[in-house]
């Protein structure tokens, strides 16, 4: 148990650390999409 403990919050973190990363990546390929809309639709009006 003892060995076991600091693999899993190590794995946790290594996690923690993937998701927060994914999701920053996700967040600016869409704001970027956003961007291009908004853009768009103000050259069009």
């Amino acid at each position: 148990m003892e060995v076991v403990e600091p693999v899993i919050k190590h794995g946790h973190l290594i996690l923690v650390h993937f998701v927060v990363n994914f999701l920053r990546m996700l967040t600016m390929t869409y704001l970027k999409r956003i961007r291009k809309k908004i853009r768009e639709m103000m050259f069009t009006f």
